[in-house]
């Protein structure tokens, strides 16, 4: 069994987080939503800021989801808020302690609802995600990613878990995997576990498991207007969308073939509002990469002489600009307000 030194291992070198304190099965739950393809110091001062003011999940279920969205501004991967948001809604009372009630909510899937049980209810449970799976090739010495293989690397970390501190062994192999046992960085001297480790014996530990080819992210070229109109600017909420949902921005899209990046913000323009502009103003551009894809954003200015033609499918607000800030945006669009502020 390996967890005698991985406990004691852990007990001397935990990291101190704020999920670690005052711990239940809602800062559990908030904690790990927000740690899924997100790294611990980006998540430190958010979840922070959001367990200050949704305390419990009571202060969640009654607030707004505007400004649970606005909250989570900046942490990206949004489907997770509205994911967490409508949960609240769904949860009655008192948290759930089964696994079977736990996989029904919305954005708790098997690895999540494990980690929650095994943490906050002290359940015979592992959730095993991309950390604790990398330990495991290593110490069984399995190099393919096959569906056999990771049915044997979830064997074996369940075999060999803590009936006593079950959170704590979950916890301490997170920790290993983030510290000593890295995808590209190893530091196996350390290790509790490396008198067991078949890649420490193989001297080449970084190999295991054979790592995944890197796909080239493909690039867009995008063309988006500020729209202004008796000082104020035209922001549209997208709604109903799988990405970025729920956020606000001006309006624009894909510049297509053979169009040139002023053509497509006057097309997209009339297209998403019915609006005519004619020669917009160029005011700069940015680079932004999401998760699958990155955009080249030319940014411009507009000024329509009449706004009676506005015509839109989407929640829309005429505001100043100097209170854009009040509305959750995408990332991409606060790289386009500090163009606007230096021209200011």
């Amino acid at each position: 069994m390996i967890y005698n030194e991985l406990l004691n291992w852990f007990d001397q070198n935990k990291r101190d987080l704020p999920w670690r304190k005052g711990r239940n099965p809602y800062r559990v739950w908030v904690s790990e939503i927000m740690l899924q393809q997100t790294q611990v110091k980006t998540v430190i001062p958010y979840y922070k800021k959001w367990i200050k003011k949704y305390p419990n999940l009571k202060s969640l279920k009654n607030a707004s989801f505007d400004e649970v969205l606005k909250m989570w501004e900046g942490l990206g991967y949004y489907s997770r808020c509205k994911n967490m948001y409508d949960a609240s809604q769904l949860i009655k009372s008192s948290f759930p302690n089964n696994y079977n009630d736990l996989i029904q909510l919305p954005g708790i899937g098997d690895y999540t609802a494990k980690t929650i049980l095994s943490i906050a209810f002290k359940k015979n449970f592992v959730g095993v995600d991309t950390n604790l799976e990398r330990i495991g090739y290593r110490v069984l010495g399995l190099k393919s990613k096959t569906k056999r293989n990771q049915n044997r690397v979830v064997r074996f970390l369940e075999n060999n878990q803590s009936l006593e501190r079950p959170g704590d062994y979950n916890e301490a192999l997170m920790d290993l995997g983030s510290s000593l046992c890295k995808s590209n960085v190893t530091q196996c001297n350390y290790c509790p576990l490396n008198q067991v480790c078949k890649a420490y014996q193989s001297t080449y530990p970084t190999s295991y498991p054979t790592p995944k080819v890197s796909k080239k992210l493909p690039i867009y070229n995008i063309a988006v207007s500020v729209i202004e109109h008796k000082n104020k600017v035209l922001i549209m909420k997208r709604e109903n969308t799988k990405f970025l949902s729920g956020l606000w921005e001006f309006p624009g899209g894909k510049i297509e073939q053979n169009e040139t990046a002023s053509e497509a913000v006057i097309r997209e323009i009339k297209e998403e509002t019915n609006l005519t502009v004619i020669n917009p103003l160029f005011l700069g551009s940015v680079k932004h990469k999401y998760s699958h894809f990155g955009v080249n954003i030319s940014l411009f200015k507009a000024f329509p002489k009449s706004i009676k033609s506005l015509s839109l499918n989407q929640q829309h607000l005429w505001i100043k600009i100097k209170n854009i800030m009040d509305y959750p945006l995408p990332k991409a669009n606060h790289k386009m307000l500090d163009i606007l502020k230096k021209l200011d």
